[in-house]
């Protein structure tokens, strides 16, 4: 039932003229996207929205970290001002007492440099500097010094042990000391000090520089990127460093998921949502490399509620507006659009009923401008083809009629020639025999079936034929040799290269010499090509003039026959094929023939065809 319904739809719409089914579309086109829009913008809004407060706390974390290392580097420039201290050089790289009075003031003048630095105008007055000999347990007998104090005091705690032996500085992190006021937390770096004036003594101490955890707390909550976000720095074990909540300082917050999550994570940077307490909040990290801390940004998503409450309100109004505005605007367009496509419709039923010279007149300068001038154009191009497919099968026909003319012409001549000799064998006249037989072949090896390229020893077979013609011609004075390379049949070439060769040279040679003549064709093979060279002994010619014509492409006289040869072996064979006219010693001159050493050849049989025609 619900498909003989919808069946009914399509029909009924279908029956819609093409004016108001354009403007149902357009009006679809509207009200469907009006329908969804609101979610959409709001979601793309308070994705946005959402993104630009993660950049902008991003950018706090990323200036909580600069702040951080600036703050590791002051410590540690207190430390390298203490541990560069000239007195404190030579202290360090003296040698170990050997009496009591000797500890007694070498304790004493370290804790005179030390005091120096923690002093409330000191130059170190916001860290409190403490220095650990090495090898001085003498100094647990004397209590005077709250600055100075022997190794033995701290080598047990787990962070020493920890420490790596090369580092400039390192960062030890969150340390508590308890009192009878209470217990207070500081941030403390450590770093190793050397006898630098004394090879001999490669360790002599560990100096630490330890800063009141309130100046990590102030900096971090005046970082924070709401007045509802919670801010905090972590070490690699999910334990709290910094926090200005003092009652998370040194607790372990793996427990918690978002903190577990953000810790598996591969990235130095980022951001996540997660609901804390049921409530959504924006959890942002960045990771220091060194330490390996983790500062921690929680802040609630309620806060972005405000933003989108006046974007929500202006966009309603917006969609209200376009909504009207599309209602004329889709009326406008369907009629812009349906009247043209009803004119273009009935010129074409004119052109199906074979009136071709029926024209759109559009005055407009818009799209279908360009698609109604086209359609003119094609209809004059039908035209004019239809004109000339009758003029093509005309000549077509012509045509065929002269190829089973040219077919038959060539057996007339045969038979006639084969009479020929017949008769002359008749009558024992074997020298017309012969010449008969040799145009005969001539003849046949010139027309090869209508094929263009040929194999090289028919080629030479012809031209040996139209030397023997030829030598009846001259009588004794034109005399030839041949001579073929064992390895050159089975190659292919253009048909009638040689003869035109030859005959040039007979005619601009051999006749124009006093006295008998010679023309030697030698053929053979030199790696990938085929050479034959045609020489003469005739009265020869400039050989770059004629190579200057090969290269020219033009040429007067019998030089036609020779560009036509080059031309027909480089269109066949390409640039490595052509001729090339080289002088002799004594009379005459040589033309090579070269080609590639091809043993293959597929006729192309419309190229044939033509040939045959031709």
């Amino acid at each position: 039932m619900l498909a003989l319904r919808k069946a009914a739809g399509l029909i009924t719409l279908n029956r819609i003229s093409l004016k108001y089914r354009l403007l149902l579309y357009f009006l679809l086109l509207v009200i469907l996207p009006t329908s969804i829009i609101s979610v959409t913008i709001y979601n793309e809004s308070y994705r946005t929205i959402t993104d630009n407060i993660d950049a902008s706390v991003q950018k706090n974390l990323n200036m909580t970290e600069t702040v951080l290392l600036k703050k590791f580097e002051e410590m540690d420039g207190v430390a390298n001002s203490i541990y560069l201290n000239p007195d404190m050089i030579d202290l360090l790289s003296a040698d170990r007492p050997t009496d009591q009075v000797g500890f007694v003031n070498e304790l004493a003048n370290l804790n005179k440099i030390l005091d120096g630095y923690d002093q409330p105008d000191g130059p170190g007055a916001q860290f409190i500097p403490k220095l650990y000999m090495l090898d001085r347990p003498e100094y647990v007998q004397y209590n005077f010094s709250r600055s100075v104090s022997t190794i033995g005091e701290i080598e047990t705690e787990s962070w020493y042990t920890a420490l790596p032996p090369k580092a400039r500085y390192t960062i030890v992190g969150l340390q508590a000391q308890t009192s009878a006021t209470g217990t207070t937390y500081t941030i403390k770096l450590a770093k190793r000090l050397f006898g630098l004036k004394n090879v001999a003594i490669p360790y002599v101490g560990l100096l630490t520089i330890d800063a009141d955890i309130d100046d990590f707390n102030g900096m971090l909550f005046q970082l924070k990127p709401s007045a509802n976000s919670s801010i905090f720095i972590v070490d690699s074990k999910a334990n709290v460093i910094v926090s200005p909540d003092l009652s998370l300082l040194g607790q372990s917050v793996a427990g918690d998921s978002y903190v577990g999550k953000l810790m598996g994570l591969a990235e130095s940077a980022g951001s996540f949502e997660e609901k804390i307490g049921g409530r959504a909040e924006l959890v942002s990290f960045r990771r220091l490399e060194s330490p390996d801390w983790t500062i921690v940004s929680v802040s609630p998503l309620s806060d972005l509620d405000g933003k989108l409450v006046s974007f929500r309100r202006a966009m309603y109004v917006v969609l209200a507006l376009c909504m009207a505005l599309a209602f004329g605007i889709a009326l406008l367009l369907s009629n812009n659009i349906s009247n043209p496509i009803r004119k273009f419709i009935k010129t074409m039923s004119y052109a199906r009923e074979g009136n071709f010279d029926i024209r759109i007149q559009y005055k407009r300068k818009d799209e279908f401008t360009y698609l109604f001038s086209q359609y003119n154009q094609m209809i004059k191009q039908i035209k004019e083809l239809i004109n000339k497919l009758y003029v093509s099968e005309v000549k077509k026909k012509e045509a065929e009629l002269k190829a089973l003319q040219s077919q038959i012409n060539p057996h007339f001549l045969y038979n006639t020639l084969d009479s020929i000799n017949w008769i002359a064998l008749r009558h024992d006249v074997p020298d017309i025999s012969h010449m008969v037989t040799s145009l005969s072949d001539f003849f046949r090896y010139s027309l090869s079936k209508g094929r263009r390229v040929i194999p090289i020893e028919d080629e030479l077979r012809q031209v040996e034929s139209y030397l023997s013609i030829q030598k009846f011609r001259f009588k004794n004075r034109l005399d030839y040799s041949l001579r073929v390379g064992p390895d050159v049949p089975g190659h292919y070439t253009v048909k009638l290269v040689l003869q035109p060769l030859v005959e040039n040279a007979i005619l601009h040679g051999i006749e124009k010499r006093h006295g008998s003549g010679r023309i030697d064709i030698a053929a053979r093979r030199i790696a990938d090509r085929i050479e034959i060279e045609i020489a003469d002994d005739g009265v020869g010619a400039d050989a770059e003039a004629l190579n200057a014509m090969l290269e020219g492409g033009s040429g007067e006289g019998g030089s036609f026959g020779m560009l036509n040869v080059d031309q027909r072996l480089k269109m066949t064979f390409g640039d490595r094929a052509g001729i090339r006219y080289r002088s002799r010693e004594g009379p005459g001159i040589v033309v090579t023939v070269t080609l590639p050493a091809v043993t293959t050849w597929e006729e192309n049989e419309e190229d044939a065809e033509d040939d045959h025609r031709r």
